[in-house]
């Protein structure tokens, strides 16, 4: 927790904008407040400014324009108990078809949350099966469009850097699942980085690629912005 995942994984759905529409089901915050982040990010504005509202307009305006273009090629979903992955696919086709694009990115933040809300995944399911199933739902999902789903998740408490937890990157430290670090073509993890330090409120943190099928596994070292939704390589020297 607080190491950046939905920051960088909307930098990649901003990014992927250039070539494809991306999609965006989210959980854990509200569409406004992820449009909110974004628009703060590129006019390098903290969103605490805009809350207590004496936030530079004059940036916030010109970041609104130069993002008008990403903002047609990015749809956000807001996540519900009734949402389903056949809904997604759908939301999906029809950006396909909009922007007359073979492929779409779809970002799911996250994966245990929606597990443990969704309707048709309940019954007689433990809360470890539903996250399976739906693991697999968007694996299934990813092939069926021919392109990439990234889906957030949180590790266990041992791991995950709660508490006295030590920041694992390990692929058995995603929680409550058996088969996600099997089926995922790739997995990133994000912790604090323990040899680096950074000037706060940024952070020094690592990305580590721990499975890669179609490439080279290894670390990154990044800082974090939290307060302006910033994720970036850091400088070398």
């Amino acid at each position: 927790p607080g190491m950046g995942k939905t920051t960088l994984a909307l930098q990649i759905a901003v990014a992927a904008t250039t070539e494809v529409p991306v999609v965006v089901v989210t959980f854990e915050h509200a569409p406004e407040n992820l449009t909110l982040k974004l628009l703060c990010a590129r006019a390098g504005v903290p969103v605490r400014d805009v809350q207590r509202g004496y936030a530079d307009l004059a940036k916030l305006r010109a970041a609104a324009a130069a993002w008008q273009p990403v903002a047609q090629r990015l749809a956000v979903i807001e996540g519900s108990s009734q949402l389903t992955v056949a809904q997604v696919r759908t939301q999906a086709r029809r950006a396909m078809q909009q922007h007359e694009a073979e492929r779409c990115l779809v970002v799911v933040d996250y994966l245990q949350l929606w597990a443990k809300v969704a309707e048709d995944l309940r019954g007689q399911f433990s809360v470890r099966e539903r996250v399976d199933m739906l693991g697999g739902l968007l694996r299934e999902l990813a092939l069926g469009l021919r392109s990439p789903v990234l889906a957030l998740a949180s590790q266990n408490r041992s791991a995950g850097n709660y508490g006295a937890g030590k920041g694992s990157a390990a692929l058995d430290s995603l929680k409550e699942s058996g088969d996600l670090e099997y089926a995922a073509d790739v997995v990133l993890f994000l912790t604090e980085a323990q040899e680096r330090c950074a000037t706060p409120p940024a952070r020094a943190v690592e990305l580590t690629v721990a499975k890669n099928r179609h490439g080279e596994t290894g670390k990154l070292g990044l800082i974090f912005r939290p307060d302006l939704g910033v994720m970036r390589e850091e400088a070398r020297i």
